[in-house]
């Protein structure tokens, strides 16, 4: 076995803080241990994977708090032999066997956080992840936050990426208009990816633009990179300039219109879920394709993303029939997606910072005039892990400072 790395303060075998659960009673069954709570309710732990999170000096590393032990060496006769609720409110177990020469074959765990582990899903420690949906009726105002604030409160903060999760997009009001500010926002809740459009990239119109973005023209609502096998996961948009005649920004919900489409026509909701269409990069240095169905659902049925950018989709392929039925859907999806009832509209003021899911919310831009004045933004990519992982850390530290 590895080193010894354990620490007395080591209470549990992960960073986060706890409050102790009274508990009524446990049970110790061939399996594993029942847990039942004064509250009602009731957790199971399975003696074997109770034994690998174990805050013991050969189980879990004090400083990575990295398991150290492995199913390899559970033998498959391993059980629980005995179990007590102790003083402190900690469980003490006696296993059956010892796996490792300093093994004392007991172990103690917090009640806190085998309440939290055993309930997985049933408790109020787990952020919501789940996506509220919305229209253009529900979303006259993009949900707004203040910028002098959101960097360095953290209430603020966490109320941010609560709404960033729940919604899919917020709005940023009054950052410093600097250019560096594309960075330090995104960069507070985590990591950013590059593209072939580089780490940070401009949107404004230039002469021998390689896409429509850096143009004067429309935009219709559309998710960015949709020829990548995995697109980004969020977008954030900066606004240093936009004193053009048009250039509204859009967004709308695309998981909305998805499941608008399923509950009204399950026909072509099925057809987009299931039928792989091809996505063609056009650029003149690059040569990215990606073949997926435009609504792409999860294992438990539910929509994981939208691949939305009509003008990325290669020639279709298939019978007169088949092309026919998918292209109708698509086209469908697409006017609907574009529609003034799931499209909201929104100028971006100088300051302003526009933050979405690019898998879920579809942006887009009204046509302007670059004769009339700038248009300048700043933007940059994400992946959706940092920004569940943000707020899954603003709620940790929340926690940390409500036990103080």
């Amino acid at each position: 076995m590895p080193d010894q790395h354990h620490t007395p303060a080591m209470l549990t075998p992960d960073f986060d803080t706890y409050s102790l659960r009274p508990i009524m009673s446990v049970d110790v069954h061939p399996l594993g241990l029942e847990v039942r709570y004064k509250d009602g309710k009731v957790s199971f732990h399975l003696a074997a994977d109770l034994r690998e999170h174990s805050v013991a000096d050969d189980t879990t590393h004090a400083v990575t708090r990295e398991a150290l032990l492995d199913p390899i060496h559970v033998p498959d006769d391993f059980h629980i032999s005995g179990a007590q609720i102790a003083e402190d409110g900690f469980v003490h177990v006696t296993w059956s066997h010892k796996l490792t020469p300093s093994d004392t074959g007991q172990a103690r765990y917090h009640s806190g956080w085998l309440y939290q582990t055993g309930l997985y899903g049933d408790t109020d420690f787990e952020v919501d992840l789940s996506p509220q949906l919305w229209n253009a009726e529900s979303f006259t105002n993009i949900p707004q936050i203040d910028g002098s604030r959101v960097l360095d409160d953290e209430d603020e903060y966490y109320h941010f990426l609560t709404i960033f999760v729940r919604y899919g997009a917020v709005l940023v009001k009054g950052l410093p208009a600097v250019p560096e500010m594309i960075e330090t926002l995104p960069e507070k809740i985590g990591v950013i990816r590059s593209s072939n459009f580089g780490r940070i990239f401009e949107v404004k119109t230039k002469v021998d633009a390689d896409s429509n973005a850096y143009t004067g023209e429309e935009l219709r609502a559309h998710t960015d990179l949709a020829t990548r096998e995995y697109m980004p996961g969020l977008q954030f948009l900066f606004c240093l300039q936009n004193d053009s005649d048009g250039g509204l920004s859009t967004l709308t919900d695309g998981f909305a219109v998805a499941e608008y489409i399923r509950t009204t026509d399950r026909q072509t909701f099925d057809l987009l879920s299931q039928t792989p269409i091809d996505f063609v990069n056009k650029a003149k240095t690059s040569d990215y394709r990606m073949t997926v169905p435009l609504f792409h659902l999860g294992q438990d049925g539910q929509l994981d993303e939208v691949r939305w950018t009509s003008w990325l989709r290669a020639p279709m392929r298939g019978s007169l029939d088949e092309m026919n039925r998918l292209y109708s859907a698509q086209k469908k999806a697409y006017q609907l997606g574009n529609s003034d009832k799931f499209k909201a509209f929104f100028k971006l003021g100088e300051g302003d910072m526009i933050c979405f899911d690019n898998r879920r919310v579809l942006h887009g831009r009204t046509s302007f005039d670059p004769a009339s004045g700038g248009r300048w933004l700043r933007g940059c990519y994400m992946e959706r892990e940092e920004l569940w992982s943000g707020l899954r850390m603003a709620a940790r530290i929340k926690r940390a400072r409500k036990a103080r």
